[in-house]
């Protein structure tokens, strides 16, 4: 009986500490496949009509990069805004890409999913 208490309250512990550290502002984008080196965040969304607008932050082993991009639900389509490398709101959003049916399985693919949920 003491040891499952003390298990208890480790898993308590751990769980809290993992709360308290996790920063709320940025929401990691499940990936449907595992291998890719990125890891994605959300950092912040926002919705005119159907179209999304979303920042997202990639992070690789040694840099960090933002992205903006603009994403279509009912066409399941996106496009990319535009990227910086210094900070979200350096991005330049000017010269926007075309819009992609993405391949599933990309991270396009998974943004689109996430996003359209």
């Amino acid at each position: 009986m003491k040891i499952q208490k003390f298990f208890g309250m480790i898993a308590a512990l751990t769980l809290a500490v993992n709360c308290f550290g996790a920063n709320k502002s940025e929401v990691e984008v499940p990936r449907t496949v595992q291998k890719d080196i990125y890891k994605y965040y959300i950092l912040e969304e926002s919705k005119k009509t159907t179209l999304f607008n979303v920042t997202l932050k990639r992070l690789s082993y040694d840099t960090t990069l933002y992205i903006k991009v603009e994403v279509n639900c009912p066409s399941r389509v996106i496009r990319e805004l535009g990227n910086s490398i210094k900070s979200a709101k350096a991005i330049s959003t000017d010269n926007p890409k075309p819009w992609v049916k993405p391949v599933i399985g990309s991270i396009q693919s998974d943004i689109i999913t996430y996003v359209c949920r």
